[in-house]
């Protein structure tokens, strides 16, 4: 408990020293980075920069990251899930050490900058310029996660209904609506994943069931459907291991829709893990089984009703 309020205190002092203004005799932004960014800074000289920079206002140091941001990561992994832990070391590396910094600081501002406007309609004007579909994602997920204004609704809801757009970035900004905005554009993101590849229409449908969003929805039929084709793909792409005796065949797959569309229809078809069948490999395997079944069984007995 004590460690606890220890981390509580320290976020709230980190994330104070990012709010501070930037003080007249500090090097501007795009200085402070470069000095961040090149490997032949002295660790003094680096740890200097560091902490001048995390002084900036929110907002500036977001537009001095943003075209950093925007070139990617070496091996395109998302924005917010390359986040290096010690970037004071990792910086010294070939592939990751440039990127490796401009993270971590993309995500620290972020972080604590979270509900600030500014930031919120510094990510739009950025929006407005010619970007790469990283940096576009990368914009995306900081407006869905920590700074969402209303105003960002109209660039988001354009990108969703462009048919020219990439695909992932509309399945992003379709659920970057779901979360912010309800209902408003369910019946859209639905029509959307049934005519999207299996990838996209899987993360849409983890989206619909979450939760925040079936609290809101209630129980959609459209959605009980997708999730039950989500299912039998996953028994159909595994029936041939199933038929030579489970050898290269798993329930896992069609498991995870069984146990969503439990949780969104307040159903038990998931068995309590804990009893000793479903213990160890093979008793894991029969838990993903039986869950499957269960829900089979359901589907059977319910369909006409989510017909249509």
């Amino acid at each position: 408990m004590k460690r606890i309020f220890r981390t509580a205190a320290a976020l709230v002092i980190l994330c104070g020293t990012f709010a501070a203004q930037l003080r007249a005799d500090d090097a501007p932004a795009s200085q402070l980075l470069e000095t961040l960014l090149s490997p032949a800074t002295s660790d003094e000289a680096w740890h200097k920069a560091e902490d001048s920079f995390r002084k900036l206002p929110a907002d500036v140091a977001v537009r001095a990251l943003y075209p950093e941001i925007a070139k990617g990561s070496p091996d395109a992994r998302s924005p917010m899930k390359y986040n290096c832990s010690y970037p004071d070391i990792d910086r010294h590396g070939d592939t990751f050490g440039r990127y490796c910094v401009v993270s971590w600081l993309w995500c620290k501002t972020l972080a604590c900058a979270r509900g600030g406007s500014k930031v919120g309609k510094t990510l739009l004007e950025l929006w407005a310029q010619p970007q790469s579909i990283y940096g576009q994602s990368a914009l995306l997920s900081a407006l869905d996660s920590f700074n969402w204004v209303p105003e960002a609704e109209e660039p988001v809801r354009k990108l969703f209904t462009d048919s020219q757009a990439d695909s992932g970035l509309r399945a992003q900004a379709a659920a970057c609506l779901l979360h912010h905005l309800g209902t408003k554009y369910q019946h859209d993101v639905i029509v959307f994943a049934q005519f999207s590849n299996r990838q996209i229409r899987d993360f849409l449908f983890r989206q619909l069931v979450s939760p925040p969003d079936a609290r809101v929805s209630g129980v959609d039929a459209a959605v009980v459907r997708m999730g039950f084709w989500l299912m039998f793909e996953d028994l159909a792409k595994n029936e041939e291991g199933f038929a030579h005796g489970g050898i290269g065949g798993s329930y896992y797959g069609a498991f995870l829709s069984a146990n969503a569309l439990g949780t969104y229809l307040g159903e038990g078809f998931t068995p309590n893990y804990k009893l000793p069948k479903y213990q160890g490999e093979q008793g894991r395997e029969l838990w993903y089984r039986e869950t499957t079944e269960n829900a089979l069984t359901w589907w059977l007995k319910n369909r006409e009703r989510y017909a249509n």
